[in-house]
């Protein structure tokens, strides 16, 4: 890109261009290479207002492979720019934006986690008042997941896991470990406080708090495989490696942990290391929360009005959940501080459309025929006469000429209504025209706009099935535990409530953009379409 005044024509742009193109030519397996030095290409390569040029190429080989590629043009780009600083020159495309995107998320993950278990210990330094006593949880909660991840490599030899599987286990693993550990030894150190031997302290826990870490691990693994049902294989992974890692806490909290608390307990252990203040508050209360005593007693003395007054408020905030709209966020997800996506967003300004076209792929006995090239060529018109798709666009052929794929720039960014609409022509009116016709072809549409529709149109489609399923799982699990209809009913009615609120939440502040600029971000209009499924 020439800056300021600086035109694609003029005579360092183009020096940069042949850099470029030169630097390309030399490293093998990048092929294709289209720039503005070819006249033909010209119509793809400079912008509308001419101050910018691209110099478009592809690399053979597989996923791997082509992720080790990335990194010579990469550098080779790096020393154009170096070279030629007069002009802006930088690379974009699916394999080095995924790679640096990576690098950022895997260097802001390793912030957050430490900043998440800074603040776990904290609330578990408050909750107990001992570091001994707090740390037990997160041992629990860091073997459960050192353990399902040991799982997760036998596993993945029989199902294709997803990447961020492990992801979720660590978050997954550490909440519901952390959460069953702190039931089991809070009870464990208020039976003590009653004068309750090591060993009764200890049954009385299981009795009591290791039978709802029982019911409750049941429960949310009874959740999670209601992503089996989600329709996707991605989904299908994570609803695995989030049950086994549900299994592992819980299996971990009835056998390792009372025994553990046991040993402790009985060697005076548990409260080593006690916070001073918080220690004593909390032996001279024996456990008990003011705050939530006084709460309690207000509830329990006007029911009725507790519950209209708390449940009115659910359904309010649940009330901004039926507009939620789904959106795949793509690109426009991403914060703008990344140098990746800056580039992204001038080569959207300078080409628009043209970081995620649409692609529509003919699989044929020879793509090269007459009659297939014919088709193609009207795929082509009939697409720019719609208006709703435009240059530049790009046709490649397989080595065995069995496979055609047509790459068309669509409106807008690539997940929004322009794009949708476009695709829309693409899949409705063009493609049954001119391809469709083909005899004994096979043709779709793929790209990130077909992507992010069909992905949605999956999500929603499935959504009923797996909320039918998990709520009529828990349902017979309550039941069958509680011996109560009532029970049951009251868990799942309080359960909708509090998901149906949290939708409210974010549909007001993640799609409507209320708080924006309190939490330092901007709304993309819509929600991810997998964060419901998962809530």
């Amino acid at each position: 890109q020439g800056e300021d005044s600086v035109k694609a024509d003029d005579a360092q742009v183009t020096a940069a261009v042949r850099d470029v193109v030169s630097r390309l030519e030399r490293i093998e397996g990048i092929t294709e290479i289209e720039s503005p030095l070819n006249a033909k290409d010209r119509v793809n390569t400079v912008s509308k207002d001419g101050r910018s040029v691209a110099v478009n190429f592809m690399m053979s080989g597989t996923d791997e492979h082509v992720e080790q590629l990335v990194d010579k043009p990469l550098a080779a780009v790096a020393a154009v720019q170096r070279a030629h600083p007069g002009v802006r020159v930088e690379q974009f495309g699916d394999v080095s934006a995924t790679k640096a995107i990576a690098a950022q998320d895997a260097k802001d993950g390793k912030q957050s986690h430490l900043i998440a278990n800074g603040l776990m210990l904290i609330i578990l330094l408050v909750a107990f008042g001992a570091v001994v006593a707090a740390g037990l949880p997160l041992l629990l909660g860091l073997t459960a997941v050192a353990g399902t991840v040991g799982l997760l490599g036998p596993v993945s030899q029989l199902y294709a896991l997803p990447a961020d599987v492990a992801q979720f286990v660590v978050i997954i693993g550490l909440a519901v470990g952390v959460d069953y550990a702190m039931f089991y030894s809070r009870r464990v150190m208020e039976e003590r406080d009653r004068g309750h031997s090591a060993e009764a302290a200890v049954e009385i826990a299981a009795a009591t708090s290791g039978r709802a870490v029982l019911i409750s691990g049941l429960t949310v693994m009874t959740a999670m495989a209601g992503l089996l049902f989600a329709g996707n294989p991605i989904f299908v992974g994570f609803g695995v490696g989030t049950m086994l890692v549900v299994a592992v806490a819980m299996l971990g909290s009835l056998t390792f942990l009372p025994a553990m608390l046991a040993f402790l307990s009985r060697k005076n252990w548990l409260e080593k290391g006690r916070v001073p203040y918080i220690a004593k508050r909390r032996h001279a209360a024996k456990g008990e929360s003011r705050v939530w005593a006084a709460v309690l007693a207000r509830v329990l003395k006007r029911p009725l009005l507790s519950t209209v007054i708390a449940g009115g408020l659910l359904v309010a905030l649940s009330v901004p959940a039926l507009g939620i709209q789904f959106k795949d966020p793509g690109f426009d997800g991403y914060s703008r501080s990344q140098p990746v996506i800056q580039t992204y967003d001038r080569l959207q300004a300078a080409f628009p459309g043209g970081a995620a076209p649409a692609m529509t792929v003919i699989k044929a006995a020879d793509v090269t025929a007459a009659p297939v090239r014919a088709a193609i060529q009207q795929l082509h018109d009939q697409a720019l006469a719609t208006g709703r798709l435009s240059e530049p666009s790009s046709v490649e052929v397989s080595p065995d000429k069995t496979v055609a794929v047509v790459a068309l720039t669509v409106e807008g960014s690539g997940t929004d209504a322009a794009s949708e609409a476009s695709l829309a022509a693409l899949r409705d009116d063009v493609v049954p025209a001119t391809v469709g016709k083909l005899p004994g072809a096979e043709v779709a549409v793929t790209g990130v706009t077909a992507g992010s529709k069909d992905f949605i149109d999956t999500m929603t489609s499935h959504a009923p099935v797996v909320f039918a399923f998990v709520l009529s799982l828990a349902f017979i699990l309550l039941l069958v535990t509680f011996r109560s209809i009532v029970v049951p009913i009251k868990a799942i009615v309080l359960n909708l409530l509090s998901v149906g609120a949290a939708y409210g939440i974010l549909v007001l502040v993640f799609q409507d953009g209320h708080g924006e600029k309190l939490l330092d971000f901007q709304s993309v209009g819509g929600i991810a379409p997998w964060i419901p499924l998962f809530l």
